[in-house]
C-alpha cells in the first residue's frame, strides 16, 4: 500500500497508533474552520440535543460541551481508536452526564426515533456506504423542525487532492442537496465559502 492509499485509508477510518497520535491531531487542524462555520450555522443553544456524526479527533465535540449547558451532546464514530481518544480527552465531560461517545454506523445509527434538536457531520459523507441510507438515518432521529447539516469539501477541490481517488465518493453540493431533499428534509440550503481557496468549505443545512 503506498502512502496516498495509506493516508486515505487512515481519513476514512482512523486506526492504530498514527490513527490515534497523527491523524486525530491532523483532522482537528484541518477541519478547525469548517467546524467553527457548520456549528455557527447550526446555531446551538444550551438546551439542545446534538449528534456529531464521524467526530474523528473530537474538535467539534470539544466546542458544543462549552455550548450545551443543560443540553447533551453525542457522538458516534466509526473508528475504534477515535473513541477510545474521547472517552480519555472527555472523561470529566462523559462522568457528569454532558457528553456520550460510541462506536456507531450511519446507516444504523444506535437511537429511537426523532430525539435530536441538531445533527451534524464534517467530511465524512465521503466514506458512507450508502449515502441515501445514511442521510435517511439522520432524518430518523432529528426532531420535528430540528436541524441537520452535512458539511464538505466540494467535487471539484477534492479531485485535486491525490487521497480522493482511493475510496472515496465525492458530491457537488447540489449533489448533498438533492440527497437531503431526497430524503425528506425541508427547506434545504446551501452555504459555500472560500470557493478560490485549497479548501472550499460547503455546508448543506435541511430541517426536519
Amino acid at each position: 500500500m503506498g502512502i496516498t492509499e495509506f493516508m486515505a485509508a487512515q481519513l476514512r477510518q482512523p486506526s492504530g497508533w498514527f490513527g490515534s497520535l497523527v491523524m486525530s491531531r491532523l483532522l482537528n487542524r484541518v477541519n478547525s474552520q469548517i467546524v467553527d462555520a457548520t456549528l455557527a450555522i447550526l446555531d446551538v443553544r444550551a438546551e439542545h440535543h446534538v449528534l456529531e456524526v464521524g467526530f474523528g479527533g473530537g474538535s467539534a465535540l470539544s466546542r458544543l460541551v462549552t455550548r450545551t449547558g443543560t443540553g447533551l451532546v453525542e457522538g458516534v464514530d466509526v473508528s475504534t481508536e477515535m473513541v477510545k481518544r474521547a472517552e480519555h480527552k472527555f472523561q470529566r465531560e462523559i462522568e457528569v452526564g454532558r457528553l456520550r461517545v460510541q462506536l456507531g454506523d450511519v446507516v444504523h445509527l444506535p437511537f429511537r426515533n426523532a430525539i435530536f434538536d441538531r445533527i451534524f457531520t464534517i467530511n465524512t459523507i465521503y466514506f458512507w456506504p450508502d449515502a441515501e441510507e445514511g442521510m435517511g438515518e439522520v432524518h430518523r432521529v432529528l426532531k420535528q423542525d430540528g436541524t441537520a447539516a452535512v458539511a464538505i469539501r466540494s467535487k471539484e477541490k477534492m479531485e485535486q487532492h491525490a487521497v480522493s481517488k482511493h475510496g472515496f465518493r465525492l458530491f457537488s453540493p447540489d449533489d448533498v442537496a438533492d440527497l437531503m431533499c431526497r430524503t425528506g428534509f425541508r427547506n434545504v440550503r446551501v452555504d459555500h465559502r472560500d470557493r478560490d481557496k485549497w479548501y472550499d468549505q460547503v455546508i448543506v443545512v435541511g430541517s426536519r
